[in-house]
């Protein structure tokens, strides 16, 4: 009797550590599809993200384009007309340093871009970057690209696995392994997937395609070796996507912390309620341009003669348009140039 309730108390013991297993396994498993889900929403935000940056950063590019035609043009007139001036008049010394020092103090202040000037031409440095074309990246702000860059990237061990994960797919899903036409080329689909989300090193969504496609190994839940096994295994894939998952959280915060994120995020609000932010940032574009046309029209008029340059160093009219006597305006021009 003795022997037999010894047995009794063994198989109470392995139905125990079996019982334990199987709630580990159910447990990491559901943890595993949580991650996934999550993975797989984070991603969502994220492109949606892009595409809206994207999407903003054309429009804008295509309202402000006729505006930066212009003010290419006007400061392309600018810099001809003090050229012809410094090159074309008979000038005496201080009259020559006083025009060069207004023409560089017009460049240094923003009216007008930096440019050499042929007798002149180390007082101005490293302007190769001058006629760029603007972007996102002129803003102040990180942009995408370094976000990315900032972004850890996946070690030698997360790498393996993703590796192992792909070829066990592409194994299994490789269209030469069949004939019908039309499972060829449904396998042609897959595997473009399964090679996209390698070359991303993307193993939330390898193991989706992995669960979707039922290829997970078919486990003996009687068996303490077999669920043990495949615990192991679920728990290594979780560590993985927990890792995956907070670099993608990190993304996308510091995707919306950019410049381009926060000015997206402005557009859209603005435009949700019938707002015109690019319209509102145009205006202060239009202002600059009536600007460079004024001081377009100041140079000219001093080629021509029509100013002296007592009345040139003056400075322009919209310059003096303040609340300060005559005098202060004078003195306040003229201190640029000291």
């Amino acid at each position: 009797m003795a022997r037999k309730s010894k047995i009794s108390k063994d198989t109470s013991h392995n139905e125990l550590g079996l019982s334990n297993l199987r709630v580990r396994l159910n447990f990491l498993e559901k943890e595993n599809s949580k991650l996934i889900k999550q993975i797989e929403s984070n991603r969502t935000k994220l492109n949606n993200l892009n595409e809206s940056i994207k999407e903003v950063g054309i429009q804008i590019a295509q309202r402000v384009a006729p505006f930066r035609q212009k003010m290419v043009e006007l400061d392309e007139k600018i810099h001809t007309i003090f050229q012809e001036i410094l090159t074309g008049r008979k000038l005496g010394k201080k009259s020559r340093k006083d025009i060069e020092t207004v023409y560089y103090h017009l460049q240094s202040d923003g009216i007008i871009s930096p440019k050499h000037l042929p007798m002149e031409s180390d007082i101005f440095e490293n302007n190769d970057e001058s006629d760029d074309e603007p972007n996102w990246d002129s803003y102040k702000g990180r942009s995408y690209q370094q976000v990315i860059e900032d972004i850890p990237k996946p070690d030698r061990d997360e790498l393996k696995k993703i590796r192992q994960l792909f070829l066990r797919l592409a194994d299994s899903f490789h269209p030469d392994k069949v004939t019908d036409e039309a499972e060829k080329e449904y396998r042609t689909e897959i595997m473009k997937e399964i090679n996209l989300a390698y070359q991303d090193g993307d193993l939330a969504r390898l193991l989706a395609i992995e669960k979707q496609q039922e290829l997970g190994a078919i486990i003996d839940r009687d068996s303490s070796d077999d669920l043990t096994r495949h615990c192991a295994k679920v728990e290594a894939e979780n560590i993985y996507l927990k890792d995956q998952l907070e670099t993608l959280k990190r993304q996308l915060k510091l995707t919306k912390k950019t410049q381009q994120g926060e000015m997206t995020a402005v557009f859209k609000k603005m435009s949700k309620y019938g707002g015109d932010p690019i319209g509102e940032a145009l205006h202060e574009v239009e202002a600059q341009i009536a600007i460079i046309e004024q001081m377009h029209q100041f140079v000219v008029d001093f080629r021509d003669r029509r100013i002296t340059i007592r009345e040139f160093l003056r400075g322009p009219e919209f310059l003096r348009q303040q609340q300060m006597s005559e005098e202060e305006l004078m003195l306040e021009f003229l201190s640029q140039f000291q």
